[in-house]
């Protein structure tokens, strides 16, 4: 009898080791995997304050063949993000000595753009923007920003940070650069500039700067509105 219910016992006890085994391998297949990387897009408006957020906010516009949108450079959303254009400020010295934000849109290497609103001057504001599309647009010539721009070299003031006439003059070897400013600063309606920019995946986009500072946003600086798409 002994040897009986010592060999039931034995019998059980694997019984609900396996039946524990196999209830532990359902429950790591069903777990998702907290490594796990998905791309996640910022939304609008964008903070490129450069305390709170030196690094910008660079957009890939399309990222594996699905629209993108515009991560935090300094905490990105994947490992594998790569922009076609980045947005941010940087503080530079003014003549009084005092510092001040310089905002400024630079392209990737291999992204090109202009401002189609040279082209077309009747096409500027958010409604032609809405309006742009592929069968009504003119023919235009991309460029690419100057390989020669260098923030590095540009001279610096008392405080070390750059001089702010020194930086806009760096800033005018860039495509877009701070060209978009003065109009999503004012008050004037439907003056801002059009952008095209062709990205990386040779995509055309359509692409506008609204308000600097934004208005509807977390705090009242800091932020700015835009909006892009494709040119479909």
């Amino acid at each position: 009898m002994k040897a009986l219910k010592s060999s039931a016992i034995i019998i059980i006890a694997l019984g609900l080791w396996t039946l524990l085994l196999v209830s532990c391998e359902k429950n790591e297949n069903n777990d998702p995997d907290p490594t796990e990387n998905k791309f996640k897009s910022l939304t609008n408006p964008y903070l490129i304050c450069a305390n709170r957020n030196p690094g910008g906010v660079g957009f890939d516009f399309e990222y594996k063949g699905e629209k993108g949108g515009g991560n935090n450079m300094d905490s990105l959303s994947v490992d594998d993000f790569e922009y076609d254009i980045i947005i941010r400020t940087i503080k530079a010295e003014k003549p009084d000595g005092n510092l001040g934000g310089a905002p400024f849109i630079r392209l990737h290497e291999t992204v090109k753009a202009i401002n189609y609103s040279s082209i077309d001057n009747t096409c500027k504001g958010y409604g032609s923007f809405q309006n742009l599309n592929s069968t009504n647009i003119l023919s235009y010539t991309l460029e690419s920003d100057d390989a020669g721009f260098d923030l590095t070299s540009v001279e610096t003031g008392t405080t070390g940070k750059p001089l702010m006439q020194k930086l806009n003059q760096e800033y005018n070897k860039l495509v877009i650069g701070q060209r978009w400013k003065a109009a999503a600063s004012n008050d004037i309606a439907d003056d801002e500039p059009i952008w095209i920019i062709k990205t990386r995946e040779n995509k055309i986009i359509k692409f506008i700067v609204l308000e600097m500072p934004a208005k509807e946003a977390p705090t009242s600086t800091g932020y700015v509105k835009l909006e892009w798409d494709y040119v479909k």
